[in-house]
């Protein structure tokens, strides 16, 4: 087949990931692949580079080399749906999108964006509770495909580890990403701050970068610590590790656990890498992860309660009757000692776990879903 991918491809965005996984996978099995990426190239893998006809910068109108022209036989684009029309219109067959959403409720979704399914053949949300969400926004369950994302299995099989800040023997490692609101960073700390002290053997690594806040929906990391640190004097250690990593697979295998209070997931990568360098996760039972994070197998999972969901968080356009999930402070402590207790034998469990996820998440198997 001849296929267009068009998204992010230029950054080390989730969405330019799986664009990158599923190319690398289209090209192995033999199809002929065009890139056009809407973010520019700094951070395109050089395997793909030749397969680049084109790129603009993100929200750039200069096209730099050549747009996508003609039909192709399948186009594929990991983006917000009111892209579908516009990045899926070169042919009008095999069309696919992937997308999630990270809030739910009845027609939560942004004004507009649930009719622009009709632009795709198959959306394919990465979890089952993406599906509902896109469901419940009346998108026709006919249309919808659960496919979830995948990891480039080959660093996961290589042993190399990383010198980390700290000499503490239980690590947990925070990988925020993104600083925002949804992330729930006042309740990670929060809960970490009430589970253990300075006295304890621990150590929350913060695989973050402290940014300016721009928008409405992002939080100030250094905000977020300094009243941690004032409202917890004597808390465990805490580093933060803000420069580039070309080989967070390292990074996993360095730590104990992988940590999230987060209030929506819509998949949630860093689980599933986790569990694929052999470690555990401690994080909400509910949300994108519970498809892959099960209790007492690989994660320390923690209850808590749906509620109105502040609209500030929301990126697009903020909806009174969206909802999340936020996760018990009081059960994210026990959590967070019995993980703390328990991590070299259940880590142990959890390795045994590592070849099934290798299989079933490397970007081949997923990819081969998506040409099925």
């Amino acid at each position: 087949m001849k296929v267009l991918i068009r998204q992010f491809l230029g950054k080390n965005h989730s969405w330019s990931c799986c664009g990158w996984g599923i190319a690398t996978a289209l090209i192995t099995q033999g199809h002929q692949v065009d890139l056009f990426s809407t973010d520019g190239v700094k951070h395109l893998p050089e395997n793909l580079r030749p397969h680049l006809i084109g790129y603009v910068e993100e929200n750039g109108n200069q096209v730099f080399g050549k747009l996508p022209d003609g039909e192709y036989d399948a186009q594929i684009s990991y983006t917000a749906l009111k892209n579908f029309p516009h990045y899926l219109s070169n042919g009008n067959q095999k069309r696919i999108g992937i997308w999630c959403y990270e809030w739910f409720g009845k027609n939560v979704l942004p004004t507009g964006f649930a009719k622009q399914h009709k632009a795709c053949d198959w959306l394919c949300a990465p979890s089952n509770q993406s599906k509902i969400i896109f469901m419940d926004s009346g998108i026709p369950e006919d249309k919808i495909r659960v496919v979830p994302h995948g990891i480039h299995v080959n660093s996961y099989r290589q042993t190399a580890t990383m010198i980390l800040p700290t000499k503490k023997q239980f690590k947990l490692l925070a990988n925020i990403a993104q600083n925002h609101l949804r992330k729930n960073i006042p309740g990670l700390l929060e809960a970490y701050g009430k589970a253990f002290t300075n006295k304890d053997d621990v150590c929350l690594i913060l695989k973050a970068k402290d940014k300016p806040v721009t928008f409405p929906f992002e939080v100030s990391i250094s905000a977020c610590l300094k009243d941690f640190n004032q409202k917890y004097p004597h808390h465990a250690e805490v580093k933060m590790i803000s420069d580039f990593i070309d080989d967070m697979s390292a990074l996993y295998r360095s730590i104990d656990c992988v940590y999230t209070m987060t209030f929506g997931e819509g998949f949630y990568f860093p689980g599933l890498e986790g569990i694929a360098a052999g470690k555990m996760s401690i994080a909400p039972d509910q949300g994108g992860q519970i498809d892959f994070l099960k209790c007492h197998e690989n994660a320390f999972l923690v209850s808590g309660k749906e509620e109105r969901a502040n609209p500030k968080s929301m990126y697009w356009e903020p909806k009174v009757n969206a909802s999340w999930y936020r996760p018990n402070i009081d059960h994210a402590v026990e959590q967070l000692r019995s993980a703390y207790q328990n991590h070299e034998s259940f880590n142990q469990r959890v390795a045994g776990q590592q070849a099934e996820v290798l299989v079933k998440y490397d970007w081949k198997e997923i990819t081969r879903q998506l040409v099925e």
